[in-house]
C-alpha cells in the first residue's frame, strides 16, 4: 500500500495536465477535421489524347508468344528461360562429375578417402574444443567481475544501512517520545 502512495505522490499534477490536453488536442484534430466528401467520379472512356499512339508489337518483335497464362502470355520472362535451362545443364553435369569421383570399384581409394576425411573431422573438432574452452574462460570471468561488483554493491548497503540506523537513533534519544519517534522513522523507512 505505501508502494502505491508513493507513486502518487511522485506524480506531478502538471504532467497529469499536460498528458490529458495533449490527448484530447489529438483527438479533436483527427476527429473533427473538416473533410469534404464527393461522389467518385465515373471512368466511362480513359482519358486519350487526339496524338498518342499505342504500339503493338507484331511478327518478330513479340518478346513473349502467346501461351495461355496472364493476358493470353507466358507467366516467365523469356530471357530469364535460357539462363535457367544452361543453369540446370550446369548443375546435372557437375552433380554428375562429383558422383562419378566419389563412387569408385577400388577398395583401396575407397579407404583412402575415408581417412582424408577423417583427419578434416578431427582438426573440426580441435578447432570447436579450442571455441569452447575459449567460451568457458569467458564466462568465468564474467562471472568472477560480477560477484566483484555484487560484493562491492552488498557492501555499500550494510554500510549504508549502518548509517541509517545511526542517524535513527540519535533522532529517537533526542525526542521527547522515543516510541513515537521510532514508529515515524519505520514508517519513514517505507
Amino acid at each position: 500500500m505505501s508502494q502505491v502512495i508513493s507513486f502518487f505522490k511522485r506524480i506531478r499534477l502538471s504532467q497529469v495536465v499536460t498528458a490529458f490536453l495533449a490527448s484530447v488536442l489529438l483527438f479533436f484534430t483527427q476527429a473533427c477535421n473538416a473533410t469534404s466528401a464527393t461522389a467518385p467520379k465515373s471512368i466511362s472512356q480513359p482519358s486519350v489524347g487526339p496524338n498518342s499512339e499505342t504500339y503493338v508489337p507484331k511478327g518478330d518483335n513479340i518478346l513473349n508468344p502467346a501461351e495461355g497464362g496472364m493476358n493470353n502470355f507466358s507467366d516467365r520472362d523469356p530471357r530469364a528461360t535460357s539462363d535457367a535451362k544452361a543453369r540446370a545443364q550446369f548443375l546435372k553435369e557437375n552433380a554428375a562429375q562429383e558422383k562419378a569421383e566419389k563412387s569408385t570399384n577400388n577398395p583401396a581409394e575407397a579407404i583412402r578417402r575415408v581417412g582424408s576425411d577423417i583427419g578434416g573431422i578431427g582438426k573440426n573438432v580441435q578447432q570447436k574444443a579450442e571455441d569452447v574452452g575459449n567460451k568457458a574462460q569467458g564466462t568465468a570471468e564474467d562471472f568472477t567481475k560480477g560477484t566483484k561488483q555484487g560484493l562491492k554493491n552488498i557492501q555499500g548497503n550494510v554500510q549504508d544501512a549502518g548509517d541509517y540506523a545511526k542517524d535513527t537513533a540519535q533522532r529517537t534519544a533526542g525526542a521527547s517520545n522515543p516510541i513515537d519517534a521510532a514508529n515515524k522513522a519505520f514508517r519513514d523507512a517505507d
